[in-house]
């Protein structure tokens, strides 16, 4: 079984993904952006440097994330996954081809290629999309406060567009049931019950499906990719 969770950056995915992971006994898989050589040519330079390695680095991306899918289904078991690939191809790689970063032939690509991937063993859609999402200004707020330096100093076009793109793509989508929670009313660093009320509601949408090892700690048994 796997579930994913999704969402922009501050509304806190990593964060629930850990405490669901925890609660249920899940394995747990990261996402790992660090080790994608593309990263520093893509934003170490202007918009020349962007549009030549754009369609590189969601490539990248695109195959780290199957071949950690692969893996997951080689292992078995029941997995949480901090954000999914339908976010990479469909939030993210089609954002750069809006903003002219990735031409029409390459957009054309990696369409072909994220299609076929689609079809593939290793991508059954989750039995749960958990879909984190608030009003831009509270997200804005928290990336200022709690995020990451460079997340901190980007500025609020880049959020604001960002935040109008996952509208947009939840709205259309159809993979999985979603279970959408609204991130002024869970706030996991303030509130020490708000995992409780989320593990009540995502129980509730997967009943019997869960691993049956929720009332015992389960944090020596997880893997972890990342």
């Amino acid at each position: 079984m796997l579930i994913g969770v999704a969402g922009m950056v501050g509304t806190g995915k990593t964060t629930l993904t850990r405490a669901l992971a925890a609660r249920f006994g899940l394995q747990l898989a990261l996402e790992s952006v660090d080790d994608n050589p593309w990263l520093e040519s893509f934003y170490g330079g202007g918009s020349d440097e962007m549009r030549a390695y754009a369609l590189h680095l969601q490539l990248h991306f695109l195959a780290t994330r199957f071949a950690s899918m692969r893996r997951m289904r080689g292992l078995g078991g029941s997995w949480i996954l901090d954000r999914t690939w339908y976010e990479d191809a469909e939030v993210f790689a089609r954002g750069l081809h809006e903003q002219g970063l990735m031409s029409t032939p390459e957009w054309t690509l990696y369409r072909r290629l994220y299609a076929e991937l689609l079809h593939s063993p290793a991508a059954r859609p989750p039995k749960l999309l958990i879909y984190l999402h608030g009003p831009l200004d509270v997200i804005v707020d928290r990336i200022h406060t709690r995020g990451r330096p460079k997340e901190r100093d980007t500025g609020i076009e880049y959020w604001s567009t960002l935040h109008a793109r996952y509208s947009s793509w939840i709205t259309d989508f159809q993979h999985c049931p979603v279970l959408a929670l609204d991130v002024r009313e869970y706030d996991l660093m303030t509130d020490a019950g708000a995992i409780e009320e989320i593990a009540g509601r995502v129980r509730l949408q997967l009943e019997g499906e869960l691993p049956q090892t929720e009332l015992w700690p389960a944090v020596s048994r997880r893997r972890v990719f990342a």
